[in-house]
């Protein structure tokens, strides 16, 4: 157990460090931003000591991961910017990941088991996120008999997630073929609000990680949410 609270509050240390760093450079600079899951392996391996490799080998998979969520993950999701759209988060969304918390969570699982010179499984670490998701149905508007007019059309804005011991996801929907200056928006958690021109541009343009922050203020000002939110916790 020891060991393990060392190796973890190290592991913290480099994260922090880690987020420090912001100039994006070539590969194998420690500052550079993967492009895909190869690259996060070594980039990683870069960051971390040999004697610091060592001890890792010693401690399980589920202490690993687990243990350096807040620490040395956290400096990958700001750091090499998975919630702001990165080549690297982008290399995700493609093989259906979706949630920095998976990405991150997927690229040190596959860091400690490359380590220990194993099959990093990726096709079964994917599956396992996204069965994790599946059944919340919170990514889909409603039945066309829901909507709050008839011939609305929508496009899919931001996706968002609360990170509490139960993931739920949420979208947010904003009609598409408004004629005036108003349009609709739709979201599982808030339900409908008909929000103006200069709303709907705020709600385009702002950063995943806000949106939810952003939708309290919006519904919360004369709108009575749908349901009870989760509580959030975050990065920032």
């Amino acid at each position: 157990m020891k060991r393990i609270v060392i190796i973890l509050l190290l592991m913290a240390i480099i994260g922090c460090d880690h987020q420090k760093q912001t100039k994006p450079e070539t590969i194998g600079n420690r500052n550079y931003i993967p492009k895909n899951l190869d690259e996060a392996i070594h980039q990683m391996d870069l960051l971390l000591s040999d004697s610091l490799k060592l001890e890792i080998k010693k401690i399980t998979e589920e202490d690993f991961t687990l243990g350096s969520h807040f620490g040395f993950g956290l400096g990958i999701r700001n750091d090499w910017k998975l919630w702001k759209g990165s080549e690297l988060s982008r290399y995700f969304n493609k093989i259906g990941i979706f949630h920095p918390d998976d990405m991150s969570g997927i690229i040190l699982t596959s860091y400690y088991r490359n380590l220990q010179g194993l099959d990093i499984k990726l096709d079964a670490q994917v599956s396992y996120y996204k069965e994790d998701w599946d059944g919340a149905k919170v990514t889909e508007l409603p039945q066309v008999s829901e909507h709050p007019e008839e011939g609305l059309e929508f496009k899919t804005s931001k996706l968002y997630g609360h990170i509490t011991r139960n993931k739920t996801w949420g979208t947010v929907f904003i009609q598409s073929n408004s004629k005036d200056q108003n349009f609709w928006i739709y979201d599982y958690y808030y339900g409908w609000k008909k929000v103006d021109l200069k709303t709907k541009e705020k709600l385009d343009s702002i950063d995943m990680e806000k949106i939810e922050s952003f939708l309290n203020h919006l519904f919360q000002k004369n709108q009575t949410i749908k349901t009870p939110q989760l509580p959030l916790e975050t990065d920032f």
